[in-house]
């Protein structure tokens, strides 16, 4: 593909994703929000609240980063909630105590899936079981075919349309996170969390020159930034990474107590600023990427 080739985004599926395509320039980035959805699949029976379901979303992320495609930047965002399936989870990352049968197809061990938040959420959140009876092995299946793998489609075309297009990409994967650990999640229980935590797979998934950019100029807006502890990435940044080949994957993780009450899921009015300094560290990320891929362009002649 050529630098003037016209830009063919996959196409948004009502319930599934929406994908907004870049209104300026295109650049080498891609982002996505995979767990701010909050629409409950008709397919999906939970035996709690639609409010419990929806507790472990990452409400606001893609309106946090809504400023993707201002800058030339993809933005693909999942329309459901993680907990009814985690699109950061592996196809092999399902929780067969939830399954009414053998699953037949390949599992692994996984230390989420182990907590309970695989594939698809064994809780709702604490203790409290997401479904009254196990699911059956179609209807995990079914989850599977109908929306992991298109939005696992759509991103791995995103990324190689980019990086045919420019020589390079680098993909944003874009989070929020309770202010405090819990009993669900890797740092224990009662942990206090940074501001910020930047993910790049322990240093595996993306350049280091780049992911020192975002976490310098964040704690330059006077965040605390953490350095993937307690998250370091997961299916999304790991599966399509790859540094050596130009290939740049990060995670950011925005503590909610940023941006909005935890309880009552309403928006703070600190939203704006943080949205501000999130589009100001978009256009930090977008000069160093216009910068790299001109020098490599400059390489090639």
């Amino acid at each position: 593909m050529s630098d003037t080739a016209p830009f063919a985004p996959p196409s948004s599926i009502p319930g599934v994703m929406t994908l907004v395509a870049p209104h300026a320039p295109r650049i080498a980035m891609v982002f996505d929000s995979p767990h701010s959805g909050l629409t409950l699949p008709a397919d999906f029976h939970p035996a709690v609240s639609p409010e419990l379901v929806r507790l472990a979303s990452d409400t606001y992320v893609d309106e946090l980063f809504s400023w993707a495609p201002d800058i030339g930047a993809p933005l693909l965002v999942a329309e459901f909630p993680r907990s009814f399936l985690d699109l950061n989870r592996s196809v092999k990352d399902v929780d067969t105590a939830m399954l009414d049968a053998p699953w037949p197809y390949e599992i692994r061990e996984n230390a989420a899936t182990k907590r309970g938040m695989g594939l698809t959420w064994r809780y709702a959140w604490g203790d409290t079981l997401m479904n009254d009876r196990p699911l059956t092995v179609a209807e995990m299946a079914a989850r599977i075919d109908t929306y992991w793998r298109p939005y696992h489609r759509a991103i791995v075309a995103l990324l190689n349309q980019t990086h045919a297009e420019f020589g390079a990409v680098w993909h944003i994967n874009c989070h929020s996170m309770p202010a405090i650990g819990h009993s669900l999640s890797p740092d224990p229980p009662g942990s206090v969390r940074a501001d910020v935590v930047v993910g790049d797979y322990d240093g595996a998934s993306s350049e280091p020159d780049f992911v020192a950019l975002v976490v310098e100029t964040l704690k330059g807006f006077g965040y605390s930034v953490s350095l993937n502890k307690p998250f370091r990435g997961a299916e999304l940044v790991s599966a399509y990474a790859d540094p050596a080949a130009r290939r740049n994957s990060i995670q950011i993780e925005v503590n909610r107590k940023l941006y909005m009450d935890e309880l009552t899921r309403e928006r703070l009015p600190e939203q704006v600023e943080l949205r501000n300094n999130l589009a100001a560290l978009g256009r930090v990320m977008a000069d160093y990427v216009r910068g790299a891929v001109q020098i490599r362009q400059a390489s090639t002649k």
